[in-house]
C-alpha cells in the first residue's frame, strides 16, 4: 500500500490494533480496523505472524525493537522485506528507519516522551530517520498537539490510550491515528 493510501485509510479508520500476543489473532480477524502494529514475536515466529495477518487483509507494521532476537542491524530490515509482505516497521532507531525507507518500506519513528528534552529531541532524530510517521507515546494530548503543529509528518498516538475519551482527544489534537492494545478501545 502506498503512503498516500495509508494516510487516507487511517483518516477514515483511525484505530490501529496493537497486537501483543497470539491470543489477539481471533479479535484482530473479526475487527474492521485495517492496520495492525505487531508488538511482540521472535525471530522464529515473526514471519508467520505477519503472514497470518496479511492473509486477513491487514496492513502490517512490525515493531522491530520488540521482536526477540532482532538486533539493531540493517539485516533485520532485509530479513523482513525478503521473507514477508510486511508493510512497514516501527522503531526508535533512526538509522534503521532510514535504511528501511531506502528500501521503500514504510516507517514509523517511535518517540517516548518523558520530558521536554525528549520532545525537543524529535527534530534531530527525525532528520536522520526521514520517517513516514511519528509515533508519540504516551498519548498525551498536549504533546500530540505540539508535535502536529511543529511537523508535517503524520502523528500516531499510543500508550495509555485506554478509553474512548482519550482517543477522541488525541484525534482532535491532530493525530491521524491511535494505536492501542486495549481491546475495549478496538471496538469503539
Amino acid at each position: 500500500m502506498k503512503l498516500k493510501d495509508m494516510i487516507d485509510t487511517l483518516s477514515k479508520k483511525p484505530i490501529i490494533l496493537g497486537m501483543k500476543e497470539d491470543s489477539d489473532f481471533a479479535l484482530v480477524q473479526t475487527n474492521p480496523a485495517e492496520f495492525v502494529f505487531v508488538l511482540y514475536g521472535s525471530v522464529s515466529t515473526i514471519i508467520d505472524i505477519v503472514c497470518k495477518l496479511k492473509a486477513m487483509g491487514k496492513v502490517v507494521f512490525v515493531n522491530i525493537d520488540m521482536v526477540d532476537g532482532f538486533s539493531s542491524k540493517n539485516s533485520v530490515i532485509d530479513f523482513l522485506k525478503d521473507n514477508s509482505d510486511v508493510d512497514g516497521i516501527i522503531s526508535t532507531k533512526p538509522q534503521l528507519l532510514r535504511y528501511a525507507s531506502r528500501l521503500n518500506v514504510c516507517t514509523v519513528h517511535r518517540f517516548f516522551i518523558l520530558d521536554s528534552s525528549s520532545w525537543r529531541n524529535i527534530e534531530s532524530q527525525l532528520k536522520i530517520s526521514c520517517a513516514n510517521f511519528i509515533n508519540i507515546t504516551p498519548g498525551w494530548t498536549k504533546v500530540i498537539k505540539w508535535t502536529v503543529e511543529k511537523y508535517n509528518t503524520p502523528v500516531i498516538a499510543s500508550g495509555l490510550v485506554c478509553d474512548k475519551s482519550i482517543v477522541l482527544e488525541n484525534l482532535e489534537a491532530g493525530a491521524i491515528a491511535i494505536c492501542t492494545t486495549n481491546h475495549d478501545v478496538w471496538n469503539q
